[in-house]
């Protein structure tokens, strides 16, 4: 995927190009086939003008950890809109499965050990603030907040990750009516506990 000006000459690489010349690789490949001759040879560029845009393959693959997140963040944050409650939180729940099936392998990359955790969490803002609203407005304490907001991802993500990954293909049975059972049980849990 060389880039290029609209007379067909190499336009410079920039950042932007870089990373989504690498989004489209994990995309493609996998978030562990992106490497920097692989993203070299998309771009028609050499390994070497790479380094003017991003540290090492390191850095590159946690800025790619880091747009997957704020990505996630901001579909999280507009489906949260004018929710509140167990519905809001089902209602994250199904822009966390949607943004899964749309981007399996940026998916799967979030949900790796952060890079570098700190601007990890810095990206994560949106995603785990529109959790948090939703279960402090369905009567949780603050200090259950993060217990049970990890508690209610760690089971969407269970049914998620196998999702995206093939492993209820060929599966007789409706998967819509298999998650919501799924997103019943994790919502209903973090209600009750607000009872408690």
């Amino acid at each position: 995927m060389p880039v290029e000006t609209s007379r067909g000459r190499r336009a410079r690489l920039d950042q932007e190009a870089v990373l989504t010349a690498a989004e489209e690789i994990v995309d493609r490949d996998g978030y562990d086939s992106l490497t920097m001759t692989l993203l070299a040879g998309e771009l028609d560029a050499r390994v070497s003008s790479l380094y003017n845009h991003v540290e090492n393959l390191e850095d590159l693959r946690s800025l790619v950890q880091l747009r997957a997140m704020r990505l996630l963040g901001d579909q999280v944050r507009q489906a949260a809109a004018g929710h509140a409650g167990a519905d809001g939180l089902r209602v994250l729940s199904h822009a966390l499965r949607s943004f899964a099936r749309s981007h399996p392998q940026r998916y799967a990359a979030i949900t790796r050990p952060a890079i570098d955790g700190e601007a990890f969490f810095d990206a994560a803002s949106e995603t785990i603030e529109a959790l948090a609203v939703m279960v402090r407005s369905a009567g949780l304490p603050e200090e259950r907040i993060i217990s049970t907001g990890i508690a209610v991802f760690a089971a969407l993500h269970g049914f998620v990750s196998l999702e995206v990954a093939g492993y209820f293909d060929g599966v007789d049975g409706d998967l819509d009516e298999v998650y919501e059972l799924v997103v019943r049980g994790a919502v209903t849990a973090a209600v009750l506990e607000a009872t408690k």
